[in-house]
């Protein structure tokens, strides 16, 4: 700001007035500042200077310290019906408003809206940082001025264009899963998931399994089928075949991520843990009596905050060339969906 006074002529507060269009600098002053600014490359620094509006008490609150939470589900609030997404939200407020800024809610699907639109409202209101949620159409393009914004997302479902995210350790979610059921007895494993969030999670769940399988098979020392994990992935209009499933392949445990998949075998007749063990990918508070993983998503939202708000002070802005994903690893919560067996012997 000091070269540019001395360049126009001026002194630094004039420079601020102008550069702010200041009606008591006069227009031909204010047009002349604000050229030299330009040819020199000048940029105001907009956490400075909401730092300074804060100093003088013009409010409490302001833009450039706001972080933009994007969702484009159907409705403005169905996210909210999921609990894990619920959880990720407080996380990434919470973790937002400890660290000076403000959340706020922006939805694609208003009337009218269009990633180009959305773009020019978070940039003409000063906001720098985006916080993409999961959005329902896997890998679908989202399309936004991304070179104007610091962005992050949650979990894999965004895929175009790759940004840095935040997610659950879904490989080392499984495997642990896993081979805690091998370790208290269960022979005879299935993993049964919805084939949309497979996709939705880059198949690392299935990766994972078929790592954990073939370690299994490896400390045996023998080609024993009985240690397999047998996979089955449904959809809406096949869900009514897990049961079938499940007696097929002789299991006596399932892993799955979504409570539907037991309450299928709940309604086919099937006992849970008596007739068939069952875990859970995606633990919930309100439902503490199903054993699985809890992905802890309070923490996968801090981290996605503590990328992004690092990324505004940095100045970073754009995709990313070498994008970066942080793994929050989850941890296994007992439950009396298991019951413990005979242990191995090995």
């Amino acid at each position: 700001m000091k070269e540019v006074a001395d360049a126009a002529g001026v002194s630094a507060s004039t420079v601020c007035r102008a550069l702010n269009s200041n009606p008591q600098i006069p227009e031909a002053t204010r047009v002349r500042v604000q050229k030299i600014a330009d040819e020199l490359g000048y940029r105001p620094d907009p956490l400075l200077s909401a730092f300074a509006s804060r100093r003088r008490g013009r409010k409490l609150d302001s833009d450039i310290t706001t972080i933009g939470y994007l969702t484009n589900f159907g409705t403005r609030d169905e996210w909210r019906e999921n609990p894990f997404y619920n959880r990720c939200f407080n996380g990434i407020k919470a973790r937002a408003e400890r660290m000076g800024y403000h959340l706020e809610h922006f939805w694609l699907g208003e009337p009218e809206m269009t990633g180009e639109r959305l773009s020019r409202i978070l940039y003409h209101r000063g906001i720098l940082g985006v916080c993409v949620a999961p959005v329902p159409h896997v890998r679908e393009p989202l399309a936004l001025d991304w070179e104007r914004f610091s962005a992050v997302t949650i979990g894999y479902s965004v895929m175009s264009p790759i940004l840095h995210r935040s997610s659950a350790h879904h490989f080392h979610a499984i495997q642990e899963t896993i081979h805690r059921l091998y370790d208290v007895g269960y022979d005879r494993i299935g993993l049964c998931l919805f084939s949309d969030t497979s996709r939705r999670v880059d198949e690392l769940w299935l990766s994972g399994a078929l790592l954990a399988q073939n370690q299994r098979l490896s400390l045996s020392g023998v080609e024993d089928r009985n240690f397999e994990t047998k996979t089955f992935l449904f959809n809406d209009t096949t869900l009514e075949q897990v049961p079938d499933w499940c007696a097929k392949e002789k299991l006596d445990v399932v892993i799955s991520d979504n409570l539907v998949v037991m309450h299928a075998l709940e309604q086919a007749g099937v006992s849970v843990p008596d007739d068939l063990a069952f875990a859970t990918l995606n633990w919930e508070t309100d439902t503490p009596q199903i054993a699985g993983i809890d992905q802890r998503p309070e923490h996968i939202g801090a981290a996605a905050m503590d990328m992004l708000i690092g990324q505004i002070q940095r100045g970073e802005r754009g995709v990313p060339d070498v994008p970066l994903t942080t793994m929050v690893e989850g941890v296994w919560v007992d439950g009396g969906s298991i019951q413990k067996k005979s242990a191995k012997l090995f």
